[in-house]
């Protein structure tokens, strides 16, 4: 009977090692290094990102066919009335982008900053620092303009720039 105690014991024993082993290799691939929640915030921010440039062209386009409105009704030319300085204005106006800064806060000439907080519903999980001059990891969304045409950047902690898309401000109405 002793024999037997003694074989119990140790195959427990076993079996509770394996098993800790076991939970220790699951617990790494769930919150691991690359594990499971690693991958699927990098899907949702991947999925953030084509949504900041879908809605920040949704906001120009609403601008847009609402000046295309006025202007039709009241003969005027839709050139005159909303172009580039015009549409820039009325995102920083509301909120949408900000102007981009050196680190002497200093305004960098066509770079802008895009406020993800400021569309409806929670799009980015992303929030960026005040004037983006501190490099304190902070990842952003931004505007330059690169010869005639106005991209959109994500830029991530360690200042690449990754491009999103192109900033329409000409949409089809």
């Amino acid at each position: 009977m002793r024999k037997e105690d003694g074989l119990s014991i140790i195959s427990l024993i076993i079996i509770i090692v394996l098993l800790i082993v076991l939970a220790g290799f699951a617990i790494n691939k769930i919150f691991g290094r690359d594990g499971v929640v690693d991958q699927f915030k990098e899907v949702d921010n991947e999925y953030n990102k084509t949504e900041i440039v879908d809605n920040l062209n949704l906001v120009v386009k609403e601008k847009y066919v609402l000046d295309s409105k006025y202007a039709l009704e009241n003969n005027l030319k839709i050139e005159d009335i909303c172009n580039s300085d015009i549409l820039f204005a009325y995102l920083i106006e509301n909120k949408y982008i900000e102007q981009l800064k050196d680190i002497n806060d200093n305004i960098v000439a066509d770079q802008y900053y895009i406020n993800p907080n400021s569309f409806k519903g929670e799009l980015a999980n992303n929030v960026i620092n005040e004037n983006g001059s501190n490099s304190n990891g902070t990842k952003v969304y931004k505007i330059k303009k690169i010869n005639d045409k106005y991209m959109i950047y994500f830029v991530d902690k360690y200042g690449d720039e990754q491009e999103l898309g192109e900033l329409n401000l000409k949409p089809e109405v």
